[in-house]
């Protein structure tokens, strides 16, 4: 369009492994920031338990969460379908889950929602920004909503509260299949019987 401010696109692959290392699933993904805000879509494939999960997620050009959508397919059979609309005083959230068919829910917000998890790996690099680089080492509880607090993603499948602790650690260098990069290390903390993951995010 003539006059339009051009979107851009960011775009990548993200190899899941196991403790040795092997590849167990990956994720693609695809971020378009354009005047009025950003979109992240991703596409996970969970190869290793037969688990695909299918996210977009819009936000506001503060990367504020405006909407999110999640679909769940476990051994090939759909296990859930999504629709997340964040409004200034609640979440509103229609669903369709294998064995309870239509679910609606509308959860109170005292404030702002500053995360919607919806377990993409590159959706939970976005909560770094949410908790910035100030008191390295200090975990702060980032008030936010998923669709499940299991490990994988895939249980619960309703619209939860959660306080995910994050703490900044500090800048380091790493070398991944991608190249070197600068970067900044983070710990997540999704539960407090879970131990922390370590997440680096590009400087």
């Amino acid at each position: 369009m003539t006059g339009a401010a051009a979107a851009r696109t960011v775009s990548g692959r993200i190899a899941y492994r196991s403790g040795t290392g092997a590849e167990t699933g990956s994720e693609r993904f695809e971020i378009v920031s354009h005047p009025d805000g950003h979109v992240l879509r991703a596409f996970c494939d969970l190869a290793s338990i037969g688990l695909l999960r299918d996210v977009s997620i819009a936000f506001d050009r503060d990367w504020r969460p405006i909407d999110g959508f999640c679909r769940i397919i476990k051994a090939g059979s759909v296990a859930a379908s999504s629709w997340f609309c964040i409004e200034p005083g609640a979440v509103e959230i229609e669903a369709r889950l294998a064995g309870a068919g239509r679910v609606q829910q509308r959860l109170p917000l005292d404030a702002p929602l500053a995360y919607l998890g919806l377990h993409p790996l590159q959706g939970d690099a976005l909560i770094a920004m949410v908790r910035g680089t100030d008191d390295p080492g200090r975990f702060v509880a980032i008030p936010a909503l998923t669709n499940s607090v299991s490990p994988n993603g895939d249980e619960g499948l309703t619209g939860t509260h959660v306080n995910i602790d994050v703490a900044f650690i500090g800048d380091e260098s790493v070398t991944v299949a991608a190249g070197h990069f600068a970067a900044r290390r983070y710990a997540l903390r999704w539960r407090a019987d879970w131990p922390a993951a370590d997440l680096w995010v590009r400087a």
